[in-house]
């Protein structure tokens, strides 16, 4: 099995991505119905793992956009003189088809997004990556560097964040 990362283009039409199902029905939505016009308005990029022997079918996905995250939310040990808001990669959706997990797939997209926040902070200024995980992804995250914010009230999903200089 060949697989490839990509960047995802909203006008090809993409085999399987109808039929992706990465168990979890939020994310299985946003790939069938919004990913295509979230990508064509420009509010966020997509990437695409394919499965070059099965005609580049859809197998895994994450979107990235810019983001600001509040001064606050950041634990004290990750600031100095900071500004009110801070800029930052956010990371808004992973997944990987069912028939494909356990893989390491999901692993290899992380460190492709870490790899282009890097680049980002390079180009424009970025602070770190932002991303909103599930509960059953916590330590999948946590295990690359993520922290919990800091915020009032207990969400779900949970903020985390991974400071630019802390990646690889």
């Amino acid at each position: 099995m060949t697989i490839g990362i990509s960047v995802y283009d909203p006008n090809q039409t993409t085999i399987g991505q109808k039929q992706f199902d990465c168990g979890h029905t939020a994310i299985n939505a946003f790939v069938h119905s919004s990913l295509k016009p979230q990508v064509k308005r420009n509010l966020s990029v997509a990437y695409v793992l394919s499965d070059f022997a099965k005609e580049d079918r859809f197998v895994g996905f994450y979107t990235i956009a810019q983001h600001m995250v509040d001064f606050g939310q950041l634990s004290g040990s990750m600031l100095g003189s900071m500004p009110r808001k801070i800029p930052c990669t956010r990371l808004i959706m992973l997944g990987i088809d069912k028939q494909y997990q356990g893989q390491k797939l999901g692993s290899r997209l992380m460190r492709h997004a870490l790899s282009i926040s890097q680049q980002v902070a390079q180009e424009i200024g970025s602070f770190g990556l932002y991303l909103d995980a599930d509960p059953t992804a916590l330590n999948f995250y946590k295990k690359l560097g993520f922290t919990q914010l800091e915020i009032d009230r207990p969400t779900l999903p949970s903020p985390m964040f991974l400071c630019i200089e802390r990646i690889f």
